[in-house]
């Protein structure tokens, strides 16, 4: 479904480099990282907006440069904002979206904008951002698209309309012929539902896992200055508290004791932007 391999990208002061990972149909990718890391510059390109300057972005076994109308075709794309005329009304929105996808199904887009409960002659203009966000995620499951790529779709959003969106796409992966990319730096919304998490900081590729072995292998160490140095753990960084440590490490070894527990995906982002600091 999708392939990128050794992408490299220049933008002025910031570089995409070494890029690469997988995706396979019917499975959702969650692409992390602080903000700045080069999740939209990633995204961009892989809807083409940005070219890069090396490496190969595949997506349906296609590249875009060679078959650029049949990718954007099978892509449904959600930005964090609709930048849209703010004097047009939603259900001529539709009309317009509509013309750009062979497959668009006005009803699907109507149904949804009913279970939305969204009025289709109110003005783009006067909605929240809320409702500006469930208009874009009518578009992107209107025409079949069998790839679904969303740039930070919850941020701003209250945590009911957030658990809203994400059960839609978790409904719309079911069928096994479709796949999802969701950039978002709120990472406890897609801890439960991504099968996959790429990470990557300052444009660079920190991991690419499976989201279960993340869950197994990843734990957090507290315990004294003292345990700490005379552990034989490979810490990835340790933080220094009053009275105490604690560490993130990668266990191979399966340990449960008191002084380990299982880190969140922010908390792994902490320690590993951190520790490349030092």
């Amino acid at each position: 479904m999708i392939k990128l391999e050794n992408l490299y990208k220049n933008i002025g002061d910031f570089k995409i480099e070494d890029i690469s990972f997988e995706l396979d149909k019917g499975y959702i990718m969650a692409l992390i990282g602080p903000n700045g890391s080069g999740k939209t510059t990633l995204i961009k390109m892989l809807l083409g907006l940005i070219k890069a300057d090396k490496g190969e972005i595949k997506l349906f076994d296609k590249n875009i440069s060679e078959d650029e109308i049949y990718v954007k075709d099978n892509i449904g794309f959600v930005f964090d904002s609709l930048n849209f005329y703010p004097n047009l009304r939603v259900k001529d929105f539709k009309k317009i979206v509509g013309e750009a996808y062979s497959r668009f199904n006005s009803k699907v887009f109507d149904d949804y904008i009913k279970k939305f409960n969204i009025n289709p002659k109110a003005y783009i203009g006067n909605l929240s951002k809320g409702e500006a966000m469930k208009i874009m995620m009518a578009n992107a499951l209107s025409h079949d698209a069998k790839l679904l790529i969303l740039d930070e779709p919850t941020a701003g959003l209250d945590p009911i309309v957030r658990k809203e969106l994400l059960s839609i796409l978790q409904e719309e992966i079911v069928s096994g012929d479709k796949s999802v990319i969701i950039s978002t730096h709120i990472t406890s919304d897609i801890y439960d539902i991504a099968d996959y998490v790429t990470f990557i900081n300052k444009g660079k590729l920190v991991f690419s896992k499976d989201m279960e072995e993340i869950k197994d292998k990843y734990r957090i160490f507290r315990a004294s200055r003292e345990e700490i140095e005379r552990s034989n753990k490979k810490f990835i960084w340790v933080k220094e508290k009053k009275y105490y440590c604690e560490a993130l490490f990668i266990d191979e070894a399966g340990i449960e004791d008191e002084k380990t527990y299982i880190p969140s995906l922010e908390e792994i982002i902490y320690y590993y932007v951190k520790g490349e600091e030092q």
